[in-house]
């Protein structure tokens, strides 16, 4: 598998075969590129009940509180699950990309992507961030939380056309869609 670096980075966005809206060359580094957290968050509510306990069903569409993340901030508490987008929007045919977290944000202990980092060539939007804090932890809007890079495919490409294609802001699991009733 090989890597972009960031000069080839900057020059595939130059070459639209990368996709970054808005791009701004202080966000590049070494291997990748930093992405930002969108100003809007959405609290995931358990969504059925399950032996007197409160818990998520795929079967079932979730459910969600929509908080705005003002300058002063927003108390990331533990425990409890938060969807968050990125600011940037991605997309690539030529490259498929992987999102990830930053050292710095590791270091406090916030998680911005469970499982899901896998942008597949095709898709464009903005990314969907699953995120805990360990510890009670502030965010902000516009901090740089994560970090985006790309790599070469090989073989013919299989362009993304699925469910969560052309995403505006943080998208909640369609996973019912999936789950036969």
């Amino acid at each position: 598998m090989s890597w972009l670096t960031g000069k080839q980075i900057e020059i595939e966005v130059k070459n639209k075969k990368i996709m970054i809206s808005p791009f701004n060359s202080e966000q590049v580094n070494p291997n990748s590129y930093d992405y930002r957290l969108a100003p809007i968050f959405k609290k995931l509510i358990p969504n059925s009940r399950s032996g007197g306990i409160f818990c998520v069903d795929p079967k079932k569409e979730m459910k969600y509180e929509k908080i705005m993340i003002g300058n002063e901030g927003y108390l990331m508490k533990p425990g409890r699950a938060y969807l968050g987008y990125t600011v940037e929007r991605f997309g690539s045919d030529c490259f498929a990309s992987l999102c990830t977290g930053k050292s710095s944000i590791g270091r406090i202990f916030v998680k911005n992507h469970h499982c899901a980092g896998l942008i597949d060539q095709g898709f464009r939007g903005h990314i969907t961030l699953e995120m805990t804090a360990q510890l009670p932890t502030i965010i902000y809007p516009q901090m740089r939380i994560g970090q985006v890079f790309w790599f070469q495919s090989y073989g013919e490409a299989l362009l993304y056309q699925g469910k969560y294609q052309k995403n505006n802001a943080g998208q909640l699991s369609k996973i019912y869609q999936d789950i036969s009733q």
